[in-house]
């Protein structure tokens, strides 16, 4: 029994050993291609200490043109006594055009990662002028991310510096954290 279990063996393995493997031939249709699309839309978002409409319009294929008007968040200030300590928001009235370069949106997309609703990382350039402590005018490049959850809902982060002219202050240079998050549609 154990002689015709090794002879059984031994047949198998050789014939294994020589078949020949014939490749798999790859149709057009059977490669996969990944591809995204940049979507214009409108959006109501809201950063913390304002709420903005705005719209995205695709300009190129990586490249989009934002427009933004609301209410802005336009500082913020801290301060602390012995007896009273205090965190105050200062919102204005604003608006913004910001062109925005999304530049990992298709390596998102070879990779197998969702860019629904424009999610990628992003380089921009914002100009914006607003009111508060005054008028305000100021320009920011920045870096961002944004990724979506839901079939409507985003948040993006950007920070950069922020340079601009105000009535009250004159030039200035400050550093821009944004965190928002939205709802498109």
């Amino acid at each position: 029994m154990k002689k015709t279990f090794i002879i059984i063996s031994v047949l198998f393995c050789s014939l294994g050993m020589s078949a020949k493997v014939k490749p798999i031939e790859q149709r057009p249709q059977d490669i996969i291609t990944y591809s995204y699309e940049l979507r214009s839309n409108h959006s109501i978002s809201f950063p913390l200490g304002g709420i903005e409409y705005s719209y995205e319009g695709r300009v190129a294929d990586r490249w989009s043109l934002i427009g933004r008007f609301g209410l802005v968040p336009v500082g913020f200030a801290a301060s602390s006594a012995p007896t009273l300590s205090t965190i105050s928001l200062v919102s204005g009235i604003g608006a913004s055009f910001e062109a925005r370069w999304y530049s990992n949106i298709a390596k998102r997309a070879e990779c197998g990662r969702s860019t629904y609703n424009n999610s990628s990382d992003f380089v921009s350039m914002r100009l914006r002028a607003n009111t508060g402590d005054g008028l305000e005018v100021s320009f920011t490049p920045s870096y961002g991310i944004r990724r979506s959850f839901g079939r409507l809902w985003f948040h993006e982060i950007t920070f950069g510096p922020k340079i601009g002219i105000t009535t009250e202050y004159g030039l200035f240079l400050a550093p821009h954290i944004q965190y928002r998050i939205g709802l498109a549609f």
